[in-house]
């Protein structure tokens, strides 16, 4: 989950969000590298436990084992099973904070700088439509003038992306949802399978502290 939430902070795709202030995204990612950190902390409780043989220090890691289990895996299904909705609530945010009301280079730095970033990843102009800026062609990261196929997606005349970023950006969104998803449902067997080793270990503290009869 730790790198998850990395992964969702650092990557210049999804960097983006953050910068457009899309706080929901911001926050699931921040929260993903906080509950990351958590289970690094119980795992150096559980490390500590073992090498001292402290039966309550291990019982509390395996109950904290079996809670973020429980968590990862209700994540993990949660996110599946909304993973539409999310992409759709993010589209509609992303379609209201480009409304082309403005010049695109009257608006802020940082929502310059991210909207140029988008549009040069996925060689496209405007959210919605490149009609979101009123005069795309003065946009850098619109310029297609240096593609050698220009026919599918650069009106040479301008010379810009005509295709909005979109179906482009919620795609890339959704397979990012889905991804982050199954990768923490697959990993919550980790926990799961730590909970039952340290049953077996605090078992065999308790034989071990009976001695022979």
């Amino acid at each position: 989950m730790l790198g998850v939430g990395v992964w969702g902070l650092v990557d210049p795709s999804l960097r983006n969000l953050v910068l457009l202030d899309l706080g929901y995204f911001n926050s699931v990612a921040i929260m993903s590298t906080v509950a990351g950190s958590l289970i690094l902390i119980v795992s150096f409780l559980g490390c500590c436990g073992a090498v001292k043989e402290n039966k309550c220090m291990l019982i509390t890691f395996a109950v904290c084992q079996f809670i973020i289990f429980g968590l990862m895996l209700s994540a993990g299904i949660v996110g599946l099973v909304y993973k539409d909705r999310v992409v759709d609530e993010l589209s509609s945010v992303m379609a209201t904070v480009v409304d082309g009301s403005e010049n695109f280079e009257d608006r802020s730095s940082e929502f310059q700088t991210s909207m140029k970033n988008l549009q040069t990843i996925f060689k496209c102009c405007g959210y919605s439509s490149y009609n979101n800026w009123q005069n795309p062609g003065s946009v850098t990261s619109c310029d297609c003038s240096g593609e050698t196929d220009t026919a599918t997606y650069c009106d040479a005349t301008t010379p810009a992306y005509y295709r909005s970023c979109e179906s482009l950006f919620t795609s890339y969104l959704s397979w990012g949802v889905q991804t982050a998803a199954i990768v923490v449902m697959c990993l919550s067997s980790i926990p799961l399978i730590g909970f039952f080793m340290t049953l077996c270990l605090v078992k065999g503290i308790g034989e071990n502290d009976v001695g022979p009869v």
